[in-house]
């Protein structure tokens, strides 16, 4: 099974490659949505990336210990381990 960091390579890679293009035409139906779709996968990898790590840093200095294991397997599947 593919890892997110993995995956989200690829969508980067990919949405590069669809932003460059459009500087040179425009952009096929398919591939705007291609590239909507790819921000909206990268938008929501960050978005769930700094949440963690707000979360952990708060369970750090409450040292909830438990809380913070439960981050960091959030964060591992997050990766994709």
């Amino acid at each position: 099974m593919e890892g997110s960091d993995h995956l989200y390579s690829v969508v980067a890679e990919r949405l590069v490659r669809l932003v460059l293009k459009a500087d040179y035409r425009a952009l096929t139906e398919s591939e705007q949505s291609e590239m909507d779709e790819s921000k909206k996968f990268l938008r929501n990898f960050y978005w769930e990336k700094e949440k963690l790590s707000t979360m952990s840093y708060i369970a750090y200095t409450t040292e909830d210990h438990e809380w913070q294991h439960e981050i960091c397997s959030a964060v591992e599947k997050l990766k994709g381990e």
